[in-house]
């Protein structure tokens, strides 16, 4: 056993010269940054090309609903043909976003599957009038294709979740043409109001690479026009102070509206099926009660109308409560744009 331990003794003693060695240091730093642009372009270039194919698709189901909007009676069977989905696939239990968030934080599996039925669910969803956005499908798309690649790869944990949080940013850059929010947005994610400086080279180019392939394909990118001559000023700072504070107090009322509906489906409908069945059936009735279709899709329609002053001043109210009343029934798609 001795010769042994000298050969280890000798071993470590080598690569701790060697990794003190200010050529070799640099020559390893300059090998593992040339192999993350590497995957990231790889990871940019999948995940970018089925964003930009799922934001056409968004597109088409917005375009048709608005010219044929009796498409939206259609909402209930919608709903049944999403849990059947889900369930045909095993995976009817399944967190969704969550899901995605707590991979970053433990070593949880996201099945690829996860990406193929949040792309079919979110469109569907969309094209007959659930008040749903696309982020949710972004976070779900990017993060279990980014851990695909990874594990092909053989990636281990850490790296694993680097890939993870590529993935997320290359497929939001896609869906809002916006790369470098998309990027620092997903590696806040791994802890919140913490930079998550490993995965910064990763998620910066799989972000710009599947912008600049969106871009090339002309994807339909949502594109906000605000015009605005406040300066920076006390009073100007104290208005957007109490905005924050507001926004604040909407967000909790948002989440806190979306369990409790939720559990109000589950006490009363606690059959999938039904449930999906009677949540649209409920938003059909109560776009009907209020004579109005706005609150159906995204709600950019309702954004445009707000910059512009054209909004009535209950109308977060309103979108809280049809986006509750959609994902509570087992619809799938994002909150944050709603």
């Amino acid at each position: 056993m001795e010769p042994i331990s000298s050969l280890q003794a000798e071993e470590a003693r080598l690569r701790s010269k060697l990794a003190n060695n200010p050529f070799f240091s640099s020559a390893s730093n300059l090998f593992q940054f040339l192999r993350w642009m590497l995957i990231s372009t790889l990871t940019g270039l999948v995940v970018g090309s089925v964003s930009t194919i799922f934001n056409f698709g968004l597109k088409f189901a917005v375009d048709f609903r608005h010219a044929h909007l009796w498409v939206v009676l259609f909402l209930p069977v919608a709903g049944l043909a999403i849990v059947f989905l889900y369930r045909f696939f095993h995976y009817e239990n399944n967190a969704g976003t969550d899901t995605v968030i707590n991979s970053i934080h433990k070593e949880a599996h996201i099945p690829l599957r996860m990406s193929f039925l949040i792309f079919i669910s979110t469109i569907l969803t969309v094209l007959c009038g659930g008040s749903v956005g696309r982020e949710g499908a972004a976070m779900q798309i990017g993060g279990s294709i980014g851990e695909q690649i990874g594990e092909k790869l053989r990636f281990n944990e850490k790296d694993k979740k680097i890939m993870l949080m590529s993935g997320i940013s290359a497929a939001f850059s896609a869906l809002f043409g916006t790369p470098m929010a998309a990027a620092f947005l997903a590696m806040e994610i791994a802890s919140i109001g913490i930079m998550y400086y490993a995965a910064l080279v990763p998620c910066i180019w799989a972000s710009l690479t599947a912008y600049m392939l969106a871009k090339a394909f002309h994807a339909p990118f949502e594109n906000l026009a605000i015009s605005s001559d406040v300066t920076l000023n006390l009073g100007g700072s104290a208005r957007v102070i109490l905005l924050a504070v507001l926004c604040a107090f909407v967000s909790i009322l948002f989440c806190k509206t979306m369990h409790v509906i939720k559990a109000l489906y589950a006490r009363f409908f606690p059959n999938p099926f039904v449930r999906a069945f009677t949540g649209g059936v409920i938003i059909i009735l109560l776009s009907l009660l209020l004579r109005t279709d706005d609150y159906f899709g995204p709600g950019m329609n309702i954004i445009e109308r707000a910059l512009h002053g054209e909004t009535a001043a209950f109308a977060f109210l309103l979108k809280i409560l049809f986006t509750a009343l959609t994902i509570g029934a087992g619809f799938k798609g994002g909150e944050i744009v709603p």
